[in-house]
């Protein structure tokens, strides 16, 4: 029985994660390299360590790819038109940097998510334990006062 060579050795994988990091779904890379079944490539990140850490980079890589094409299209004045606006180019212009945004908010949210930040008050209360039920309900009382 031979060993196969790692799939993270292979020009395909390289290209494959090549274009991830320049920002390219896997869907849309796949399509751009003739593979045919998108499952093949999440099949290989299971079979190799190796690949699955390049895809991991990737990924990373892609995702800043796309925050700065977010730039590069909000930026992009070319037709914005000079007398009157074009308000559909930029209503399209919004909507692509939107789309990327959302998308970047889902796929790394510790990196391009809303941060939340979640305050936590405890405080200390010392209830008066007695078994006489008059008593009891006077300390009640004065507890709920404040």
């Amino acid at each position: 029985m031979t060993d196969q060579p790692d799939y993270a050795d292979s020009i395909e994988a390289n290209l494959i994660a090549d274009y991830v990091s320049g920002g390219k779904t896997i869907a849309e890379t796949c399509r751009l390299l003739g593979i045919t079944r998108r499952q093949d490539v999440y099949e290989h990140m299971e079979e190799s360590d190796r690949f699955r850490d390049m895809m991991e980079k990737a990924r990373a890589a892609g995702a800043d790819a796309i925050a700065e094409e977010c730039f590069a299209i909000a930026d992009d004045t070319t037709f914005d038109g000079t007398e009157k606006p074009n308000k559909e180019w930029i209503a399209r212009s919004k909507l692509r940097v939107e789309t990327r945004l959302k998308l970047l908010a889902k796929w790394h949210p510790k990196t391009y998510g809303e941060k939340l930040q979640v305050e936590q008050k405890t405080a200390t209360v010392t209830i008066p334990v007695s078994d006489d039920p008059i008593v009891a309900q006077r300390a009640y009382e004065d507890l709920m006062k404040g």
